[in-house]
């Protein structure tokens, strides 16, 4: 399976062996690139012009409540230069009166043209459980592959799982925080934001450790505790949360164990107590304990 992409129009065509039959209705199309690496994130491309040419993913549909995607990825047809000339079926949506038909009653086009990406077909496990970043170097969102399939037309059909920070993190009511203490909550929050799913596993775990470390301080001082609170770190801040005039016993034991996570990150724990490296399920968990702190100290918005 084969698509193009008009340059003038930005309208779709799509074919078995090559893009020249209008796709109706037209789809959505989105830059695509595989992340293999943190590196990668400043390599996102700009336009479909960019060099190298990107990949693209054709959504075919979207569940907004399980946050996935299912679509076709395609990659630029190999050895074929980009844009290329591609003659084609009138498309109904830019001359419904196929008045600009040739004498075969078809037009030519300049177009981006792709064929179904086989590449992630050669990663491992068809690339299940990669990231893919959608989008352009301007706005990117990040998403896991859960399934890779071969359709019967040659298209390569991905799932794909929603790994955006904000569908994780709850919504802020910042009124509810001291106003002396909202600038350094925003703060936290905004880089495990930042990180999530663009860093290593390891700098995920440490953005919400430091993050777990300012929101506990900063609640356990607003419910009386001393100002001395601001100066502990995680674990022991975990430990006050679990006192009976607390009684944030869920929000202390997933703090305790980001902490323990976070020690795992450095090389010398691991050798030490042969523990295992951090992995992004362990920074998804991270993520979570902050979503979990943020509803139980009541600073989200119901």
């Amino acid at each position: 399976m084969h698509l193009g992409i008009d340059i003038n129009s930005g309208l779709v065509y799509e074919g078995l062996s090559v893009p020249d039959t209008p796709s109706l209705p037209p789809p959505s199309v989105t830059l695509a690139k595989l992340i293999e690496s943190e590196a990668d994130w400043d390599a996102l491309p700009h336009a479909l012009n960019s060099t190298p040419t990107p990949w693209i993913f054709r959504e075919d549909s979207f569940d907004p409540v399980s946050r996935t995607r299912r679509g076709r990825l395609y990659e630029p047809r190999p050895g074929e230069g980009q844009p290329a000339n591609q003659t084609v079926s009138p498309h109904p949506l830019e001359d419904p009166r196929m008045r600009a038909f040739g004498g075969d009653g078809r037009v030519s086009k300049s177009m981006h043209t792709f064929s179904a990406c086989m590449p992630l077909l050669a990663k491992s496990g068809r690339g299940q459980g990669m990231t893919i970043a959608l989008g352009s170097a301007r706005a990117a969102s990040a998403w896991r592959i859960i399934q890779t399939e071969m359709l019967v037309s040659g298209a390569v059909m991905v799932t794909l799982k929603s790994l955006s920070a904000f569908a994780l993190l709850p919504a802020m009511d910042y009124s509810r925080v001291e106003e002396r203490f909202r600038p350094a909550v925003r703060s936290a929050i905004e880089r495990v934001i930042d990180s999530a799913f663009r860093e290593s596993a390891i700098s995920v775990v440490d953005h919400c450790r430091a993050a777990l470390t300012v929101l506990l301080s900063r609640w356990l001082v607003q419910m009386g505790q001393p100002e001395s609170a601001l100066g502990l770190d995680l674990g022991d801040l975990a430990r006050k949360l679990d006192d009976p005039a607390n009684a944030m016993g869920c929000a202390s034991r997933v703090s305790q164990v980001v902490a323990r996570l976070h020690s795992r990150g450095k090389p010398n724990e691991q050798h030490a107590k042969s523990l295992r490296h951090p992995v992004d399920g362990d920074a998804e968990f991270a993520i979570q304990a902050v979503a979990l702190a943020l509803r139980d100290f009541g600073w989200a918005i119901d």
